[in-house]
């Protein structure tokens, strides 16, 4: 499931409401050590770009 993630989040990845809506739905079906892989993956692969959604995504802590 998190290879097919990676592929939707990739292909995804021009529109920021898309990507964000997709990384959304893949935190829920995801397990808990899918998920730090990708954090791992988006942070390797989309930082700069989409950084306050992977703020307020992956790391909901942070964006209080």
């Amino acid at each position: 499931m998190l290879e097919q993630t990676k592929i939707v989040l990739a292909n995804v990845s021009f529109d920021l409401g898309l990507f964000r809506k997709e990384l959304i739905k893949a935190l829920k079906w995801l397990q808990p050590s899918e998920v730090a892989a990708l954090k791992n993956w988006c942070s390797e692969n989309f930082s700069g770009r989409f950084d306050e959604i992977a703020t307020e995504v992956l790391h909901p802590q942070l964006s209080l």
